[in-house]
């Protein structure tokens, strides 16, 4: 009897889990699967953002459970599972990390290996060191110190090529039978990063030696994969900014002769009169990590460049 006590109680925290955390989100005004119609005969994968569960999903959605716990609106990257939220990602058939500071959680929470992978680990000699702890506000999260790592590796297509190819051959494990399946959508998949990456390489030729100013330290790998100049600063798209921030940004504007800054989302009505006064063009680059889960992440990421190189023409 005290067997089938304890064995109720799991499950009881893992419906709790599946019902209660469905963070990325889904198409407005479209009924949530993860809330109403779950299939517990099929897997459970859990990924900690939306670019690896969107990208689990367009492999095996149709054969698996994608769970993505973080809250919509908040950056996964700082979500933390409470205690009684442990048990599902403990008991998931598969648990898809991103790594590269994302999960600063994993030191205090055990999780087995035979059912975790690492998607960016296989280019650990590739993450960014970041270059300094900064505390500040930034979303529903509060406060928080960004981790030594930037963990925003799905923004550089070659990259994520990696982490699309290591979550494909995750899913195969665990869906042997539909190895033929999955292995050619991940091909398909890679096949549209790729061209991904080609766009961002154009798009880079047209900007040149120009310098960018971002809102925000979450763009270091695009950075680093097609050699842009980038000077970040730490400011959130509804902030209040003060005279000193804007006197920093006049200092680093007239450094730099920078005309172009990087937003993560469109910021308010006062920071666009200002940039505007200033003839600084705002380009929005999402960084990605939250979203719809059935909306393609892939897309997205083609949307971000395609703003970029509108920015660039004068559109």
């Amino acid at each position: 009897m005290q067997f089938f006590r304890n064995f109720s109680c799991c499950c009881l925290l893992l419906t709790s889990f599946l019902l209660g955390v469905a963070g990325c989100q889904l198409e407005q005004g479209q009924q949530s699967d993860l809330e109403s119609d779950v299939d517990q005969a099929r897997p459970v994968v859990i990924a900690t953002n939306y670019p690896l569960a969107n990208i689990a999903f367009q492999l095996a959605g149709e054969w698996i459970d994608v769970q993505c716990p973080a809250p919509a609106g908040e950056d996964p990257a700082f979500w933390t599972p409470k205690d009684s939220q442990i048990p599902a990602l403990q008991q998931a058939d598969l648990v898809l990390l991103n790594e590269a500071g994302h999960e600063p959680w994993r030191k205090y929470v055990t999780l087995s290996p035979l059912n975790v992978t690492f998607t960016s680990r296989g280019f650990r000699d590739q993450w960014i060191k970041q270059a300094q702890a900064v505390s500040h506000q930034h979303g529903p999260e509060g406060e928080h110190t960004h981790a030594d790592f930037a963990s925003t590796t799905w923004l550089d297509p070659v990259l994520f090529q990696e982490q699309v190819h290591v979550i494909g051959q995750s899913l195969i494990k665990l869906l042997p039978n539909k190895r033929t399946e999955i292995t050619t959508s991940v091909k398909q998949l890679q096949k549209r990063l790729d061209e991904l990456d080609q766009q961002w390489k154009s798009i880079t030729k047209k900007l040149g030696d120009r310098t960018i100013i971002a809102s925000h330290p979450v763009y270091q790998y695009l950075e680093k994969r097609y050699g842009w100049k980038l000077q970040s600063l730490h400011w959130e798209p509804n902030q209040k900014l003060t005279e000193a921030d804007w006197a920093s940004f006049d200092q680093l504007q007239v450094k730099s002769k920078a005309d172009l800054m990087l937003w993560e989302d469109e910021p308010g009505t006062e920071i666009r009169e200002k940039l505007s006064q200033k003839k600084v063009s705002i380009i929005i680059i999402k960084p990605l990590g939250n979203g719809s889960l059935k909306q393609d992440v892939i897309d997205q990421m083609r949307s971000n460049a395609q703003r970029f190189e509108a920015a660039l023409e004068g559109k």
